[in-house]
């Protein structure tokens, strides 16, 4: 029988892998929530050949050698070892088993309601086709005790270290290393509020061939990307700047248990521990509800919800919102007025000191592109300013102008 010693060396052993002219040792590196994360760090060889017993030591001539790395995810079909090169994806220690998952079925129920199909054929392709572009998933509400956290969490448990949880700053980063290798990138806490943010997610989302590894003092390498984001926030409607017709979002707001009179579990997540191999077994044997339609794999419709519509009607540039602000405090003020007209050198008018950018192009653009409006043609209007009305003292009557140009109407009834 192995002494001690022995054990000891050999096991030390097998943490070590050779990648072309690189020793690394597989390490578990603690997160700030105490979380482990499995990854191979680079060591000298010097610094093996000391902890193994020197070059000539059996031990170090065990250590395993590859050609490089490559980044090829399966949870079907795990191959370690692919045509001489070592697979940085990780094996899942679940091994799929007929039982029961009350808890992981209700719980889903729970956070998607009616689209609970959409969220089971979503988990279905995450483990029997990794590779599938996915929609990005947006989980939020104003109230704690939904469960969106928990969703993350899920995830985490099921795919273990392929998957990560960042912070906004992580995505803001000139550095994607901590998460651009990975299958799952949870985002807590998400607020999003950076153009250049929201473009990249956009264009990770649909990547279907290289993009730049970028580690900080290390050189730049392509590498292939097949992560999904999944989002949770308390930012409801604000979270990201979501544009009309973005078909890249399936949007949540969850509810909290209290409304739905479930009653917390503090137990959930050992539960879904327990019910993991048999979920895994469910979805390997399941028939799919939803068939491939598009690049996202489903067709924009079944993944709609009420809360995008909300993102896509407040889905306004600065110019919109302030005109939109505007528009609503004139009809509170005209309490009488139906309809308001304004000429886009009215609208220039009213927003002179308010807002910063002012431009007669921008204007336009925002009320044709954005609030989808027609430019009526040149006629008569009676023109309510605003700024001339608050500016009228009490005792006059303030009286609208007569106007004669080309002009938007706005109704009441369409904006309050």
């Amino acid at each position: 029988m192995k002494d001690t010693h022995i054990l000891e060396k050999e096991r030390l052993a097998k943490k070590f892998i050779r990648v072309g002219d690189n020793y690394l040792k597989e390490v578990f590196k603690p997160d700030k929530d105490g979380n482990l994360y499995r990854f191979y760090d680079k060591r000298e060889k010097g610094t093996v050949q000391d902890d193994l017993g020197g070059k000539n030591s059996d031990y170090f001539k065990s250590i395993k050698k590859y050609e490089g790395f490559v980044n090829v995810p399966s949870h079907t079909n795990y191959q370690q070892v692919i045509q001489g090169f070592f697979n940085e994806y990780f094996q899942l220690s679940h091994k799929p088993k007929a039982g029961k998952h009350e808890t992981i079925s209700a719980f889903l129920n729970h956070v998607f309601g009616d689209k609970v199909d959409f969220a089971l054929d979503y988990l279905q392709l995450l483990y029997t086709k990794p590779t599938q572009r996915l929609p990005i998933i947006l989980l939020e509400s104003k109230e704690r005790g939904t469960g969106k956290s928990t969703f993350g969490n899920l995830l985490k448990l099921i795919f273990q270290d392929n998957s990560v949880k960042v912070g906004n700053a992580d995505l803001d980063s000139n550095f994607n290393s901590v998460w651009v290798k990975r299958l799952a990138i949870i985002v807590d806490e998400a607020s999003l509020e950076k153009n250049s943010v929201m473009q990249m997610l956009k264009r990770f989302s649909t990547e279907t061939g290289r993009v730049t590894f970028n580690e900080k003092n290390k050189a730049q390498s392509q590498i292939d990307f097949f992560g999904k984001f999944v989002l949770l926030s308390n930012e409801e409607g604000r979270a990201l700047p979501i544009e009309k017709g973005e078909n890249r979002f399936a949007v949540f707001k969850v509810p909290t248990f209290a409304e739905k009179g479930v009653t917390d579990n503090p137990n959930i997540e050992a539960n879904f521990l327990d019910e993991i191999p048999s979920f895994l077994h469910f979805l390997v044997n399941r028939k799919l509800v939803h068939q491939e339609e598009s690049r996202m794999y489903f067709a924009p419709e079944i993944y709609y919800t009420q809360q995008l519509q909300y993102y896509f009607d407040n889905s306004h540039s600065a110019t919109g919102r302030a005109i939109k602000e505007l528009i609503i405090e004139s009809f509170n003020f005209f309490e009488e007025e139906k309809e308001l007209c304004f000429s886009v050198s009215n609208l220039c008018n009213e927003l002179e000191g308010r807002f910063k950018f002012l431009d007669r192009s921008r204007v336009k653009r925002a009320l044709i592109e954005e609030f989808g409006m027609t430019e009526q043609k040149k006629s008569r209007y009676e023109y309510f300013s605003l700024k001339s009305a608050e500016n009228t003292k009490q005792e006059s009557v303030y009286l609208p102008t007569n106007e004669n140009n080309y002009h938007f109407l706005f109704e009441r009834k369409q904006v309050l």
